[in-house]
């Protein structure tokens, strides 16, 4: 049992663990920039109305003198437009190009090695300017192990443009200082679905069912149980996020902070419930079996089968489908309205509709050489957001780039409201890698595809290491 728990879970250790891999950032300038060269595929330009908003905006932005207009972005993922021809470049980098003539020089790591490979790099002396918070698996640990920098001496959260994000920018405060900087709450999970493969079905559609008020765990069970069929290869999910985000629906995480303090909600009787009520959807074998695939999500690829009509609903984060039409074809064809998605539901007779949330921010890493022009950065993200007009050349370019529809803009305003509304952000992985390691399994537990646990067998058998796990990471803080 415990070897085929771990197994699940290894894809997300590997990522947590902070030892001494070697380094493959490079250790030099002339690294960084050969890392960060994005010649090899032209960089994609806003259209020129869009470029006269970011025009008109930059320069109602407050000045700031930057002896370096360069910063190293440390990440598994470029910001830069890179990654495919038709990618589009984003506002915040659009203003931060305009304002400052800034560059982000790219330096590649892996998700598996990104924390290895940076203390490395800080330990040699070569760090990075700055890192991404968006994983939720930087908060606390990378200040307690002196990774990530306090960032007050250069982001003034107090300002008129950061004030906004203050109750969430405050949850990830360190002995006084704050070692993130949220630029908005994202919703952590959308529940992706074709509604071709819905009519086809003689399903409703669960954006009328949301808005209607009728999208709830017993109505995905409900349509999970119908839709599988095991000798078709037909699975009502796939993917590597329904069990953290049906956990997290329930309106409490497995580990939260309050009060700068770390908290286990093993007991709660919130988790209970939506733990049990996995178990019992589990026990109809609804989910794909990834265990019989080498542990892969079918085709090794997100979102393959819910075109096909193989899979019904893909739990997964917004940015599986704001992205380029190239990457997000395995949905279906967005232009052709095809594609839907709606959030992850709660219980029928939950008071409120929570939604499991993430961070959209960023740290200074540890001896950055620029941290003046990572504040620049960060400004220029802020303004992005709350400026109307820039944040509308987004919205376009999800429509008229990426195909979106109306409905789908629609329902991802609705769920970004909802989110400011009734976040739930779940911890573990940015306390230490035990921590979230053990969280990992204890979560998927009830649905794993293998052999599934009941709640109580496995709190019975995780409360105390849990516990112990918790008081080793608070005490941390504490010295």
């Amino acid at each position: 049992m415990r070897k085929i728990k771990l197994t699940a879970a290894a894809l997300l250790a590997l990522a947590l663990s902070i030892g001494m891999a070697a380094c493959s950032s490079g250790s030099s300038d002339d690294s960084d920039k050969k890392s960060g060269d994005a010649s090899s595929m032209p960089e994609k330009k806003l259209e020129e109305s869009q470029q006269d908003i970011v025009t008109r905006l930059a320069g109602e932005m407050e000045d700031k003198e930057l002896a370096n207009n360069e910063i190293v972005w440390f990440s598994f993922y470029d910001i830069n437009p890179t990654a495919s021809a038709d990618k589009d470049i984003g506002v915040d980098l659009a203003l931060f190009q305009t304002k400052y003539n800034g560059k982000i020089i790219y330096r590649q790591t892996t998700w598996e090695t990104k924390f290895d490979d940076l203390a490395n790099a800080i330990l040699s002396g070569d760090s990075p300017d700055f890192i991404g918070a968006d994983d939720m698996d930087v908060f606390p640990k990378g200040a307690i192990k002196s990774m990530i920098e306090p960032m007050d001496d250069y982001v003034d959260f107090d300002s008129e443009l950061w004030s906004p994000m203050k109750s969430a920018n405050d949850q990830f405060m360190y002995k006084g200082g704050h070692y993130v900087a949220v630029s908005r709450v994202d919703p952590s999970y959308i529940w992706i679905y074709n509604k071709n493969v819905m009519e086809e079905n003689g399903f409703e559609d669960p954006a009328e069912l949301y808005y209607n008020g009728e999208w709830n765990w017993d109505k995905l069970s409900e349509m999970c149980i119908e839709f599988t069929d095991e000798e078709a290869d037909k699975w009502a999910m796939d993917g590597w996020y329904y069990e953290n985000a049906l956990t997290e629906s329930s309106g409490k995480p497995l580990v939260g902070m309050e009060d700068g303090k770390i908290v286990n909600n093993i007991n709660t009787p919130e988790l209970a419930k939506a733990q049990n009520m996995m178990y019992d959807l589990q026990k109809n074998n609804v989910v794909y079996p990834k265990h019989l695939h080498e542990w892969k999500v079918r085709g090794d690829v997100f979102g393959t089968g819910i075109a096909s009509g193989e899979t019904l609903f893909y739990p997964i984060g917004l940015w599986a489908i704001e992205d380029a039409p190239s990457t997000t074809a395995p949905y279906g064809d967005l232009s052709a309205g095809e594609v839907m998605f709606v959030p992850v539901p709660c219980a029928k007779d939950s008071d409120n509709m929570y939604v499991p949330s993430r961070v959209h921010g960023f740290c200074i890493a540890k001896g950055a050489k620029n941290p003046e022009g990572v504040a620049a950065w960060l400004d220029c993200t802020r303004y992005a957001e709350i400026d109307e007009a820039a944040h509308q050349i987004t919205l376009d370019q999800y429509k008229n780039d990426y195909g979106w529809t109306d409905e789908m803009l629609e329902m991802r305003d609705e769920i970004y409201a909802r989110a400011a509304e009734h976040p739930v952000f779940e911890f573990a992985q940015g306390v230490s890698s035990d921590l979230s390691n053990l969280t990992d399994s204890i979560i998927k537990n009830s649905m794993n595809p293998a052999e599934s646990y009941t709640w109580t067998s496995t709190v019975a058998e995780n409360e105390k290491a849990l516990d112990y796990l918790i008081k080793e990471a608070q005490e941390k803080t504490e010295e």
